[in-house]
């Protein structure tokens, strides 16, 4: 069993000694008389005992700590005022000479790892004003009446099934995919005006309202930090669940709209807004990363900054594991441990999920798809190194003995270099088309994938829906040789753009029982077992060669 120790007590820096607050920290006292109190410095909140927020209103960079507990009395003495100010100090609260104000937050703001935000609205006295109504809006019983009507909504999806996954395994019209679009980028903007309703309704200020590029996808946000000043963990976490809640309000009223209406473009733009907007709720949900269901969880449990603070013990634990060591922990519970390795790991599983949903589209697309896929592929062996650097700073720090971490390091080297070596089954992807004479043909974009389709390999037919791509029937490379071609460019798209536009390509004849149905559709086809380096290479360093 490995031992906690203690960090030294630091040397207190000389803007340290006579304390003052760094500039433009301001302390608030609690929401409606109850609650926390917060010290706020910019965008950071920090919540303080009434003994704290007591201590810093005296910090005017002129008393000692011994002047200090003097003034106040009571517990303080100057052994407890050095270690608020230690601490205040560690968190960068104190004004050191160096730390500038705080600036208001940008129009365009970079957020670490991929965020980008653009800032529409800062929400003032407007908003405020209408309190009253959003605290009708959100009462218990309208919130019980949109949470029987989610259900109901559910309820409608399932019964017009078929119709839902006819609608996710076709693609989408140009009109129909530019109305969906326009209506999610409109429902996630409801979203956050809900975030913002219910963080007013309780007395609280929401700061910015935007737009943002979220790992490279487009969505709103509403920066609703304000909610840690109220009083109640219950009300944080209404603030949280309030998107979700208004998003999936918005889907149950789009599935029950489609409900009555015959085939065509309104009912699948309805369906196809309402699975998509339950599975965006759905996602947003998911505590692992930050986004509303975490923030629900940290505020349920009441502990600040939970999610880094887990990851930290969580790299602690494998590093005890591991290499062995001591490490100090930042909770004292088992779960969030268990639950900081699933913080850790998650980003890495929705990444590569989403590459794997969607490397077989970007590989179609040509070139300019496998720059994408590459990227993302890129990212994620970036939060591998990441994690690895920050792992080894833990067992550095630790005092490991150097002969067991090059042993272990040696070891999952050779784990790793062994995996690459692992066989798996190399495919490329591509689309088929069946021309007026009934003769099916397997198109590819012009490119190096074509070298590798022979005669005789095995075909996976499949629809060419946006979500999803259920097998319609398998096929062979035929022995007739191939040839140069031009399809439609929707003919590699889920979203159907007429045949105005050509894409040339190279067509291979297939040999199949029946025709299949749909007459056009993406199709899988496997070229044989590599290992799994020669697939990597095959698929992320051919393509950008220049020869």
């Amino acid at each position: 069993m490995s031992a906690v120790t203690s960090p030294p007590a630091p040397t207190l820096p000389a803007h340290a000694k006579r304390p003052r607050l760094a500039p433009s920290a301001e302390v608030h006292s609690p929401a409606d008389g109850q609650g926390e109190w917060v010290l706020q410095h910019g965008a950071r909140y920090v919540r303080i005992t009434p003994h704290i927020a007591q201590l810093v209103r005296e910090f005017d960079g002129e008393r000692d700590h011994e002047a200090l507990a003097a003034r106040l009395g009571g517990v303080w003495n100057a052994e407890n005022v050095g270690s608020a100010v230690t601490r205040l100090d560690t968190l960068r609260l104190l004004d050191d000479g160096e730390t500038p104000a705080p600036p208001v937050a940008p129009r365009f703001q970079l957020v670490p790892p991929m965020t980008l935000q653009l800032t529409l609205l800062r929400p003032g006295k407007t908003m405020q004003a209408m309190r009253p109504f959003f605290a009708r809006l959100f009462s218990r019983g309208a919130t019980a009446v949109a949470a029987l009507g989610i259900l109901l909504g559910m309820g409608a999806m399932a019964a017009q099934w078929d119709a839902v996954v006819t609608t996710l395994n076709s693609p989408l019209s140009a009109a129909a995919f530019t109305g969906v679009l326009i209506a999610l980028l409109i429902g996630v903007s409801i979203h956050e005006l809900g975030h913002a309703a219910v963080l007013i309704r309780y007395g609280g200020r929401p700061s910015r309202i935007g737009v943002m590029l979220f790992y490279l996808m487009p969505a709103f946000f509403c920066d609703v930090s304000d909610a840690w000043r109220l009083p109640d963990r219950r009300q944080r976490v209404h603030t949280a669940l309030a998107g979700p809640a208004v998003q999936t309000s918005l889907a149950a009223v789009s599935a029950f709209a489609a409900w009555p209406l015959a085939d065509g473009t309104a009912k699948t733009c309805l369906l196809f807004f309402a699975v998509s907007s339950y599975a965006t709720a759905l996602l947003n949900l998911t505590p692992f990363i930050k986004l509303d269901g975490y923030i629900a969880l940290m505020s349920h449990v009441d502990v600040p900054f939970l999610r880094d603070r887990s990851m930290t013990d969580a790299r602690r634990w494998l590093a005890r594991t591991l290499f062995g060591g001591t490490y100090e922990r930042e909770l004292p519970t088992r779960w969030t441990t268990v639950y900081g390795l699933a913080c850790l790991a998650f980003p890495l599983y929705f990444l590569t999920t989403a590459l794997q949903t969607w490397l077989g589209t970007l590989q179609r697309v040509g070139w300019v798809g496998l720059l994408f896929a590459a990227t993302g592929l890129s990212y994620a062996l970036w939060i591998l190194i990441r994690g690895a650097l920050r792992l080894s700073a833990e067992v550095r720090a630790a005092g490991v003995r150097r002969g067991r971490v090059l042993a272990v390091c040696a070891l999952l080297a050779a784990a790793a270099a062994g995996t690459l070596f692992l066989p798996v089954q190399q495919t490329v992807s591509a689309a088929y088309v069946t021309d007026t004479g009934g003769a099916t043909r397997l198109v590819l974009p012009e490119g190096d994938a074509t070298e590798l389709v022979r005669p005789g390999q095995r075909v996976t037919l499949t629809t060419n829906g946006l979500i999803l791509n259920d097998a319609v029937g398998t096929a062979r490379i035929g022995s007739a040789p191939a040839a140069a071609t031009q399809v439609p460019v929707s003919t590699y798209f889920p979203v159907d753009l007429g045949g105005a536009v050509g894409m040339d390509s190279t067509a291979f004849p297939l040999d199949l029982d029946r025709a299949p149905a749909p007459a056009a559709g993406t199709a899988e086809v496997e070229v044989g077992r590599v290992p799994l380096w020669t697939s990597l290479h095959r698929t992320y360093v051919l393509p950008f060669l220049p020869f």
